[in-house]
């Protein structure tokens, strides 16, 4: 009888053995099951970190503003087809249409220091004439293209001139009569671009 006893334990004790070992060995597979990485099934994964950033956009390399030139400062408020502006001071012309600039030439204007200033003020292109005579009590010049805007004051060549267009202090004493010399190449532009009636504005 003990011997049958001493068997009987030891059976029991081997069982529990086994069912102890059995549950350890099911749950070590559901935690590796549970903490293994699942295979890709085509799903996309995050690109791997690489440890640089993206290079950053190209910044804007035009953000300051825009120059704004003489001639555009000289046109920005014209709301005329066509205007020229002429400036005593900077001895300077603009052609303008409406609010943008043309083109732009320096002149002369009236010798002051000699009483022939240039009128200041608005008028409008009255005629267009080629290949005249200018006639006055002490000159007589020839001229290819004249275009008058108030009296006898107008716009035209003057191939005499000694001294650069544009000086701002030889016009005092050197200048015109009252008209404003435009040189050659630049007066020829003048007569093909305005018409009769162009705004002329002198400041």
């Amino acid at each position: 009888m003990a011997n049958g006893a001493v068997t009987t334990a030891v059976r029991d004790y081997a069982w529990s053995v086994v069912l102890v070992l059995t549950a350890l060995v099911v749950t070590v597979a559901i935690l590796t099951q549970v903490t293994t990485p699942q295979t890709n099934t085509g799903a996309s994964q995050p690109a791997a970190v690489t440890g640089t950033s993206p290079a950053a956009p190209a910044p804007d390399t035009d953000l300051s503003p825009q120059t704004v030139t003489a001639a555009d400062e000289a046109c920005r408020d014209n709301t005329t087809p066509r205007l020229v502006k002429v400036s005593l001071i900077e001895q300077h012309m603009w052609l303008c249409q409406f609010g943008l600039p043309v083109t732009d030439t320096p002149v002369t204007t009236g010798s002051v220091d000699r009483g022939n200033g240039t009128p200041t003020g608005t008028w409008h292109v009255e005629s267009r004439e080629t290949d005249r005579y200018l006639a006055g009590p002490d000159y007589h010049v020839f001229v290819h293209y004249r275009m008058p805007f108030f009296d006898d004051f107008g716009f035209h060549d003057s191939p005499w001139q000694q001294f650069a267009y544009g000086d701002r202090r030889q016009y005092r004493t050197d200048g015109s009569r009252g008209c404003i010399h435009v040189p050659p190449a630049a007066m020829a532009a003048l007569y093909t671009w305005a018409q009769v009636g162009t705004s002329v504005t002198i400041t």
